[in-house]
């Protein structure tokens, strides 16, 4: 394999799974470079704003990753403070969009507020909720907790320790290296007991409180290093316990809005209504994810063909 293709699956722009050679314990790496510096620097957000945005994007790629099937893992916040919502999902098997909402006036306000966490500070009070739709008419499913914690991830993890009773460990940093925007992330959770016998849960227990130790070690530099391979890393962590990685999933910036998406949309509204919304017989409608622009005649709602 050239070299430089190995760059891009091993470094960047991809999730790579993986499961501690002890029985009891997986995981999820996530590394974002260029996916990551596209969708935010096309906003223009504000670094803070960029900041939780880019933390969203990492545990939706971190958490869908484990999808085995089509569907979108979405993540999104919604809360009274300077930053509003934050929605960010993967569509498999790996297309990657994210946006956010802020008020530039009470952002300012809050970079001088105190507060408990960033979180808090910034966001406000509200909740962070995560949605995996399999499409196809299947049922959608959803888990919501408060926006209680110090990051995204520690929001997330406040989940799994509540509604899911899974142990689980998350690490996401967020930066600026050299100009550009880049994350990663790292998930370590144990699964769930196997065997009831006794020798093997506390077995199962000293693997999982070992994994724990390891994954708190990694550092915000080593997640957001642009030339530390994934594989690399996962192996200076977790070397004298053993890891198995398994296939990588290349993950790219794609929105899944289009022209049929949209046509479809409007024709679920009423005549009156799209009239009100034609400008000249013609409706435009901006995607806030990717910023295209459609331009919609109503001739073309009335015809099927279109």
């Amino acid at each position: 394999m050239p070299e430089d293709q190995d760059q891009k699956i091993l470094v960047d722009n991809v999730i790579q799974p993986f499961q501690m050679a002890k029985a009891g314990v997986r995981g999820r790496l996530v590394r974002l470079g260029s996916v990551l510096d596209d969708i935010l620097t096309r906003h223009n957000y504000p670094d803070r704003v960029a900041g939780f945005l880019g933390e969203g994007l990492v545990l939706a790629a971190m958490l869908g990753g484990a999808l085995k099937f089509n569907g979108i893992f979405t993540v999104q916040t919604k809360g009274d403070g300077a930053i509003s919502m934050i929605a960010a999902d993967m569509t498999t098997p790996g297309d990657m969009r994210g946006y956010a909402g802020f008020d530039p006036d009470k952002l300012a306000a809050a970079e001088s507020a105190k507060a408990a966490s960033p979180v808090e500070q910034f966001l406000g009070k509200g909740y962070v909720a995560f949605t995996i739709d399999a499409g196809n008419d299947r049922k959608r499913y959803q888990g919501i907790v408060e926006l209680e914690g110090d990051s995204l991830a520690s929001c997330m993890e406040n989940y799994f320790d509540k509604s899911e009773q899974l142990d689980t460990l998350l690490r996401v940093s967020v930066d600026r290296v050299d100009g550009k925007w880049r994350a990663g992330g790292l998930m370590v959770q144990r699964l769930p007991e196997e065997s009831t016998a006794e020798i093997r849960i506390d077995e199962n227990e000293e693997n999982w409180r070992n994994a724990q130790a390891l994954a708190a070690t990694v550092t915000p530099d080593e997640l957001t290093s642009p030339t530390v391979k994934s594989s690399e890393l996962l192996y200076k962590l977790f070397h004298e316990d053993g890891v198995w990685l398994y296939d990588p999933q290349e993950l790219e910036d794609k929105c899944s809005c289009s022209k049929e998406r949209v046509l479809n949309t409007l024709r679920t509204f009423a005549g009156s209504d799209l009239e009100d919304m034609a400008d000249d017989g013609v409706i435009t409608v901006d995607c806030q994810f990717c910023s295209s622009k459609y331009e919609i005649s109503l001739g073309d709602l009335d015809d099927p063909a279109v």
